[in-house]
């Protein structure tokens, strides 16, 4: 049967640490390109510096829901990978127990 999904729990494990580790990538580019920022934000004067703070405002609004949302994609997979795990087990055990019965 092609088209059907197929998954374990060490790979959604695996990729969950992988969604970590590239949301820890673009943070830490996130504070490299805030320090850049921050370097020239004292060149702006008057409005062209107060329309500067407001486009900060929501860069920094846009970073945080970015970290959020991978954050909650890799929990997500855990908890998925949790869940994948406890069902293979209890259809390993069922499967076991129907292995004893005579049919």
């Amino acid at each position: 049967m092609s088209g059907l999904f197929a998954t374990e729990h060490e790979l959604m494990t695996t990729t969950a640490g992988k969604v970590d580790a590239v949301n820890d990538q673009v943070q830490a580019e996130l504070q490299r390109l805030q320090g850049t920022v921050d370097g020239v934000a004292g060149a702006w004067k008057g409005n062209a510096s107060v329309a500067f703070g407001e486009l900060m405002a929501q860069w920094n609004d846009a970073a945080l829901r970015l970290r959020e949302a991978l954050s909650s994609i890799s929990d997500n997979i855990r908890a998925n990978a949790s869940a994948f795990a406890t069902t293979e087990e209890q259809n390993a055990a069922s499967f076991t127990q129907l292995g004893g019965l005579s049919l």
